[in-house]
């Protein structure tokens, strides 16, 4: 019967993983370091549950969306003008409300925080940036099952 019960979860998760494959690759027009304003339709349409501060830029070139809107995955890099440690009580600050819930932060000369929401894990990278301001990384994925 337990292995019958694997047998099951492991057909289960294995459909859900090619599903989530076959979710479109949604390509935001541009080229090398080609950027685009946080308050663009298409960022705030793309990135829709994540906060990003207004003057920030998204690097479409460093960028890769899948699926958009409420349910996107991949990774969305916008350069700031929030100094890192700003950007990272920013982010800290306002995720939740956009509906993620904290899991664990870390601040140093990489900052790191990590959300969850509705079987998604969302990691927040906060780097400072050579001359002003902080480069940002999002990565949005849906969140692994737990077997046991």
């Amino acid at each position: 019967m337990n292995r019958y019960l694997k047998a099951i979860i492991t057909a289960g998760l294995s459909l859900g993983l090619l599903a989530s494959c076959a979710a479109p690759v949604t390509q935001i027009p541009g080229g090398d370091n080609q950027t685009l304003s946080a308050s663009d339709p298409q960022v705030t349409n793309s990135y829709a549950d994540i906060p990003i501060p207004l003057d920030d830029v998204l690097v479409i070139s460093k960028s890769l969306l899948l699926n958009t809107g409420e349910q996107w995955t991949g990774r969305a890099v916008f350069r700031s003008k929030l100094n890192a440690s700003q950007a990272f009580t920013y982010f800290h600050q306002n995720m939740s409300t956009y509906g993620w819930i904290g899991i664990t932060s870390v601040q140093s000369e990489v900052s790191v925080l990590t959300f969850e929401k509705a079987g998604r894990v969302a990691t927040i990278q906060i780097e400072k940036r050579t001359v002003s301001g902080s480069e940002i990384k999002v990565t949005v994925t849906p969140r692994e099952a737990i077997t046991n």
